[in-house]
């Protein structure tokens, strides 16, 4: 059963179910031929993030920038960055692996103010390091490290902060060495706050008429900058980042309710049911019933 990859609150904020909250650090192994739409889904979280490709090929957002990522690629995300990411080949899996932690997750003393401080404070999106990249090369490394650690294993905890050290080392190395010339352009702080409230507004609204004045009127910007927002920071227009939001909906209720067809399109915001199975027959190869059914297309897209 596919979900959304990333539950988040009304901000976009992922809310977070760390294991032990007095050990702030997770990992995870996404396929993303398990996510809708082969979308991990636009958020944004206060833990520093890291991952690294080990199969097929992603585009990954932060901000306005649109990284495509190969096997061996590494990605860092800041803390408070928007971001999200698509598998580039829908008959191509791709799969990342990788782990995060917030700035608490280190003690706040001289180490926190020497050694973390100063990159929460560059305002950076984040950066790329390519599978030839010796920084990359260890990066990708002490990430594979840390997920390969049983989180029963006796001595976990040290064992992981021994790795996450070293992992946030060769960070500032790679930092130091390219002398901040990796750094992701960076984008006014109001930018992505007006991507998040019109986001938010979506979610919230989903089930009612929205227009694109609607959403203008929201994050109080032009039509023009709505369309660019959108684009940088989901590579889809407004719309079509509206209905896809619609059809997700609909397919969980498809999956967990027993509202009928024609009830479920109504509640998602669809003007009418023959609307509904036509934009969800286009997105996903099969009808509304038909997915309810369990017919579901190869390529296993909700």
């Amino acid at each position: 059963m596919q979900q959304i990859p990333v539950k988040t609150d009304e901000h976009l904020r992922e809310l977070i179910d760390y294991k032990d909250i007095s050990f702030p650090l997770e990992t995870w192994d996404d396929l993303y031929t398990s996510f809708p739409d082969y979308t991990l889904n636009c958020h944004w979280h206060d833990a520093f993030e890291f991952g690294t490709v080990v199969k097929g090929e992603l585009d990954f957002y932060t901000e306005e920038t649109c990284l495509r990522m190969k096997k061996g690629d590494c990605i860092f995300v800041n803390c408070n960055v928007l971001h999200m990411a698509k598998q580039v080949n829908p008959g191509e899996p791709a799969e990342m692996i990788g782990v995060g932690f917030p700035p608490s997750l280190f003690p706040d003393g001289s180490i926190f103010h020497k050694y973390f401080q100063p990159v929460m404070n560059m305002q950076l999106q984040g950066f790329c390091t390519e599978a030839s990249d010796l920084h990359g090369i260890n990066i990708a490394r002490f990430i594979e490290d840390i997920c390969r650690i049983p989180d029963d294993v006796y001595g976990y905890e040290l064992q992981a902060l021994s790795l996450s050290s070293r992992l946030w080392l060769e960070t500032l190395a790679y930092i130091s060495e390219k002398n901040h010339s990796f750094l992701i352009k960076e984008t006014p702080p109001h930018h992505g706050a007006m991507v998040r409230q019109m986001i938010s507004y979506i979610q919230e609204h989903f089930a009612e008429s929205i227009t694109i004045r609607d959403l203008t009127e929201h994050a109080h910007i032009s039509r023009s900058e709505c369309f660019r927002s959108f684009h940088r920071y989901t590579g889809k227009k407004p719309m079509e980042y509206i209905n896809e939001y619609r059809l997700l909906q609909a397919a969980g209720l498809l999956r967990e309710t027993n509202l009928s067809i024609s009830e479920i399109g109504s509640f998602c915001g669809f003007c009418s049911s023959s609307y509904f199975g036509k934009l969800f027959r286009e997105k996903y190869g099969i009808s509304p019933l038909g997915y309810r059914k369990g017919l579901l297309p190869t390529f296993d897209s909700p």
